[in-house]
């Protein structure tokens, strides 16, 4: 995991555990894990997790259902006659799987539960325990409801090591464990011994890992999602950092001045990466060529963004690259409100200003002169801002540029 890590930034500190999965988080592992007692059920023995690890792990792994059947009927196959000490720690972990997600209403959360211990006197209730908008952390899509018995088993692979943990006896010791444990399952090699072993991505790690250190670690479940925007905004990073996780931080910083909207529930600081105006540049941004095309598509957005000086940057939460407004003014004039490329012209109107080599790309001020800058209609501005992020050092020369953009 990386040593040094860039924090969120927000002009008033959050008080997550306003919102019930955080301090549900941190109630379940003080009490289900810490101290060995049901967190989900009002049964109040001490849980020997290893006895319990031992038969879940025979039932639902070792011999775990392949059939056709739906998830339900195999449970209820797997864990019929299972003792009611496996059954509670099975309901915990399914309850600390749903929990926090969005995309399961409150009464099937608690349905889980209730599937083992019908008796209301034995369940817990009420929305402090169950509950959706917006006290969750995300919606994770289909994926993580499909994927639901191996994220299952990566929270008992969780449950197993930190169980067996001599060092952990305190809150915040288990929740580095366990953002620990969930980064290395998501970017590193799993040994293939251990038990509970996971073959493939699960969204729990995402989720837990944000409810473990929510100020480092983004809500974001889906790992499309995470690789979709590095792809897109990783260029406006001078030095990007090859961890995702950083990355995504970076990204933030540069961009949080400049979309979302604040709103209640703190929905720009939570969520900001899927705000109205930021997620069309990269949701379903799937394939290599989307990405460029969205890339371009901000860069040009953030080329119409004008003020003084050129390139000076400005402390905020991330940098604010200046551009001056005069230059423009000056470049159209010039070149008559014509674009270079295809020669558009209409009544001084509808044209932008392009700089040949980007100073989002610059890593220090500079002193632009209109040489550096042509005039260009819309569609031939993001041709050329796509052409830069195929080929960067033939484009940002001006005939090369004008060559290709009037060759199509």
């Amino acid at each position: 995991m990386a040593l040094e890590h860039t924090r969120l930034m927000h002009s008033q500190p959050i008080d997550w555990k306003q919102y019930h999965s955080y301090r549900v988080f941190d109630e379940f592992l003080e009490r289900f894990v810490l101290q060995r007692k049901s967190y989900v059920t009002k049964h109040p023995k001490t849980l020997d997790f290893a006895k319990a690890l031992l038969d879940i792990e025979k039932r639902f792994v070792v011999n775990g259902d392949e059939s056709e059947a739906s998830y339900e009927e195999k449970i209820a196959n797997q864990f019929g006659d299972a003792s009611e000490l496996t059954k509670i720690v099975f309901a915990n972990i399914e309850y600390l799987w749903a929990m926090p997600i969005e995309n399961l209403n409150p009464d099937t959360k608690r349905s889980y539960g209730r599937r083992w211990f019908p008796d209301d006197n034995l369940l817990v209730s009420g929305d402090r325990y169950f509950f959706g908008y917006p006290n969750i952390i995300a919606d994770p899509g289909p994926w993580y409801l499909r994927n639901k018995y191996w994220e299952l088993v990566a929270l008992l692979r969780i449950l197993s090591i930190v169980t067996a943990d001599p060092g952990i006896h305190d809150l915040s010791t288990l929740k580095q464990k366990i953002a620990s444990i969930c980064y290395s399952a998501i970017y590193d090699k799993i040994d293939v011994n251990q038990p509970f072993y996971v073959p493939r991505f699960c969204g729990v790690h995402c989720a837990l890992m944000h409810l473990a250190d929510p100020e480092q670690y983004e809500s974001i479940i889906s790992s499309s999602h995470r690789k979709q925007i590095c792809e897109v905004f990783g260029h406006l990073i001078e030095n990007p950092s090859v961890d995702t996780e950083e990355l995504l931080k970076q990204i933030r910083l540069k961009l949080y001045d400049s979309f979302g909207v604040e709103d209640v529930n703190n929905r720009k600081y939570r969520w900001f990466f899927y705000s109205d105006d930021l997620k069309p540049f990269w949701i379903d941004k799937k394939s290599k060529r989307q990405q460029v095309v969205s890339s371009a598509t901000l860069d040009v957005r953030n080329e119409e963004d004008a003020f003084e000086l050129e390139g000076d940057k400005e402390e905020f939460s991330g940098f604010r690259i200046h551009r001056s407004s005069k230059l423009v003014k000056a470049t159209k004039v010039r070149d008559n409100y014509t674009c270079r490329a295809c020669n558009f012209h209409f009544e001084n109107l509808i044209v932008h200003v392009h700089h040949l080599d980007p100073i989002s790309e610059s890593k220090l001020p500079k002193i632009t002169k209109i040489g550096d800058l042509i005039t260009l209609c819309p569609n031939c501005h993001y041709l050329a801002h796509y052409w830069l992020r195929k080929d960067f050092q033939r484009f940002k020369k001006l005939e090369p540029l004008l060559e290709k953009l009037r060759s199509k």
